[in-house]
């Protein structure tokens, strides 16, 4: 098994290259005096001008001729065009990344020459899917699960859109592997690229890294963060970037500072350098060129969409209160909101931005116009996608769904974008679009934790986690999974409306499919990192006895419905009905 891990290793890294524009224009350029990096851009052997070229620090745009001149100290390692709208750039046979970058090659003291070749499309109506955390390390049959349960999900979605000639492509928020078992488990972030052109990945990716991108391997030091993305960079090209699709300017951003410093709290693993830790927090220098990249829009209310690691904003007591959150750290490490403030108001002059985020393994939408006291990011709106990965693929290895730390099934976001017009809506791997909540009849959640062995022991382990087993009589709970705070959600008993309380609780199937088989089965009885916690998108009523029948009516941000006859007593069970 190691030497067919080995070779897929080996293989994956001469794959590599395949990723990056290797294309060669026949159009006439030269390198101005003080350039060291030259090229043009084209379609079809006719040049492009004004498209954006970049190596993270400068950015130029290509003359009448589609020529190019850069001068560049080439610490990336890499050049990229910001794709233009109603162009594509081309993906080469077999391949997952679109050809918008090119690896620099020489030294500084060194004229090179990188061209693009690009493709007319028809893109002002697209989607873009949302995937991130895919953590694959090749362990509890990830590649397997991801191959057989995912991506049947994934390629319908793609193909319903593309029956109709619409084009679709994939942004990837990060952690698409696990650096901890880089070494140990022999998939690393170039292994996991070949892995995705294996299974045949339905749409090109552009990619954002994570925190377990990172090279945990690297020795602390003062420029740490850099050098941890270098086997990244190798693969999937630059760190932050941008592309226009349609009528919609894409920004890639790397929001995580990687530290690894040396404490007494270093975790195991092959190779490990150090603790693996890290700053929620952009760099300067990618700030320097973000605002470079934005100033080039001149039509403000082109919707911007940023798609990174980490969110940015929450409501504390997710939606239950006006008061907003952040991940964001300061210079000392603390959460707090100055920084968080700070990056955003770079997008204040745009009238619709949108992050896309990954990281927490939950799916939270956070509207910034509902917070009270920061008009300065109400055109703001973080889609936190809930992780591909559910709980780190541990709960469908068990017997149970596949679900996410907040008891949603895991999944995507899909964007759907006609103009500057923006919809989305959350897709399971499991349920897919058609379903949007799950709903649980507490009285037999209530005998469940009442009888269940295995329930008992975990809860005289953890006695602050809820005991369901003394939940009041006829409480019936509702768990939208992508709800935000323009939905609405109607409960009816005999015709008679009931009162809908939105009140966050433990998500109860997640305690079963994914706590007692971590802690009792593995006899590691305290919580961890992926315990339950309150879930935030949960609903409740009180019914007026046992077995009556609740219509139940949820009507997302966009008017549509979704609905259940819930017929009760309902049975609890871990698996999603």
């Amino acid at each position: 098994m190691r030497r067919i891990l080995l070779s897929l290793i080996a293989l994956s890294v001469a794959l590599t290259a395949a990723a990056q524009s290797t294309f060669t224009s026949t159009l006439k350029a030269k390198a101005e005096k003080g350039a060291n990096i030259y090229g043009t851009v084209e379609c079809n052997s006719i040049p492009i001008a004004g498209v954006a070229v970049s190596d993270g620090y400068n950015i130029v745009k290509t003359d009448k001729n589609g020529v190019y001149n850069l001068t560049s100290e080439k610490r990336n390692g890499n050049i990229f065009i910001t794709i233009p709208s109603g162009y594509e750039a081309t993906v080469a046979e077999g391949d997952i990344q679109p050809q918008y970058w090119a690896a620099l090659t020489a030294d500084c003291a060194t004229v090179e020459r990188h061209d693009f070749a690009l493709k007319k499309v028809d893109n002002s109506k697209h989607v873009m899917l949302a995937i991130t955390d895919i953590h694959l390390s090749n362990q509890f049959d990830d590649i397997a699960q991801f191959k057989n349960n995912v991506m049947p999900r994934l390629s319908a979605e793609v193909e319903k859109y593309r029956s109709q000639g619409i084009p679709v492509y994939t942004m990837c928020m990060g952690d698409s592997s696990f650096d901890l078992y880089w070494y140990d488990y022999m998939l690393d972030i170039k292994g996991l690229k070949n892995t995705l052109k294996q299974i045949s990945y339905p749409t090109p990716i552009f990619h954002a890294m994570g925190n377990h991108d990172n090279d945990g391997a690297t020795t602390p030091d003062s420029d740490t963060d850099f050098n941890a993305t270098k086997p990244y960079r190798e693969a999937f090209g630059p760190t932050y970037y941008s592309f226009n699709i349609g009528d919609v300017h894409y920004i890639i951003l790397d929001n995580i500072f990687y530290r690894n410093d040396k404490t007494e709290k270093m975790k195991k693993g092959k190779n490990m350098a150090g603790s693996r830790n890290y700053h929620h927090i952009l760099a300067e220098e990618q700030m320097e060129w973000l605002r470079k990249d934005l100033a080039m829009i001149e039509d403000k209310n082109t919707p911007i969409v940023v798609g990174m690691h980490a969110p940015v904003f929450r409501m504390k007591s997710e939606h239950n209160s006006k008061e907003l959150y952040t991940y964001y750290n300061d210079s000392e490490g603390k959460r707090t909101l100055p920084p968080a403030l700070n990056f955003a108001s770079i997008f204040a002059e745009f009238e619709q931005v949108h992050f896309i985020t990954g990281h927490s393994h939950k799916l939270i939408t956070t509207h910034c116009k509902e917070a009270t006291d920061y008009p300065q990011v109400a055109n703001i709106i973080d889609h936190n996608v809930g992780a591909i990965c559910g709980a780190w693929w541990f709960t469908a290895a068990h017997g149970g769904p596949h679900l996410s730390p907040d008891g949603a099934p895991a999944g995507f976001k899909v964007f759907p974008v006609e103009g500057k017009k923006v919809e989305w809506y959350y897709t399971s791997a499991e349920c897919g679009a058609e379903k949007q909540f799950r709903t649980f009849d507490l009285n037999s959640v209530r005998d469940y934790y009442k009888t269940n062995g295995e329930m008992r022991v975990f809860l005289e382990h953890n006695p602050k986690r809820t005991d369901f087993a003394t939940i009041e009589d006829n409480r019936v709970a509702i768990h939208i999974w992508d709800w935000a705070p323009d939905w609405k959600v109607t409960v009816t008993e005999n015709g008679k409306p009931l009162k809908v309380v939105h009140e966050p609780m433990e998500n109860p199937q997640y305690t079963v499919a994914y706590c007692i088989p971590k802690s009792v089965w593995r006899q590691n009885l305290k919580n961890n990192a992926f315990s339950a916690d309150l879930t935030p998108h949960m609903f409740h009523v009180v019914a007026s006895a046992p077995d009556t029948t609740l219509e139940i009516t949820v009507t997302d941000s966009f008017g549509n419905t979704f609905s259940e006859t819930m017929i009760r007593p309902k049975e609890f069970t871990k698996h999603i009905k």
